[in-house]
């Protein structure tokens, strides 16, 4: 080939580099966001499982019959705590007693659980990723939630 053919060929490829990364970089970009938006949301999940176990414990320890609990009462206070951990104010806890079908044969006593769940509105960050994983779609927004379920112990009767 002669040297004029070989500067030309040169000559285009920056051009054609340009064009590559301009096809390449918002497919490479969403990826990394969305990778990051997962990160984002498993954290707000770690944050979300460990509030919500906390707050069954404490609830689970007031709906006993020696401390007087009342479901209503406990659900107050399980919001007053999950808002003290979580402080943004998105976080929302709900429980409910479920009474076991069975009586234990050696306390007889029937014991039950308490079952929180604790939920936690999510604001999405990245425009691309947040279209992606939002729920509704586009709405930037994803609700996790999580669910425990602590025992109540129940005093043996003699």
């Amino acid at each position: 080939m002669s040297r004029r053919v070989i500067g030309r060929l040169r000559a285009s490829r920056p051009g054609q580099v340009v064009v590559e990364m301009l096809l390449i970089l918002p497919v490479f970009l969403t990826i990394v966001f969305t990778i990051m938006e997962l990160g984002y949301i498993s954290f707000w999940m770690i944050v979300l499982n460990h509030s919500t176990y906390e707050v069954a414990r404490v609830g689970a320890l007031l709906s006993t019959p020696a401390a007087g609990g009342d479901p209503v009462d406990v659900n107050y206070e399980m919001q007053r705590i999950m808002n003290t951990i979580i402080r943004d104010g998105r976080a929302f806890v709900s429980s409910e007693i479920e009474q076991h079908p069975f009586e234990d044969p050696q306390a007889r006593v029937r014991n039950s659980d308490l079952v929180v769940t604790g939920s936690y509105r999510l604001q999405l960050i990245f425009p691309i990723s947040s279209i992606l994983l939002a729920r509704p779609r586009g709405s930037g927004r994803r609700v996790i939630s999580t669910t425990v379920r602590m025992p109540i112990e129940r005093p043996l009767q003699s």
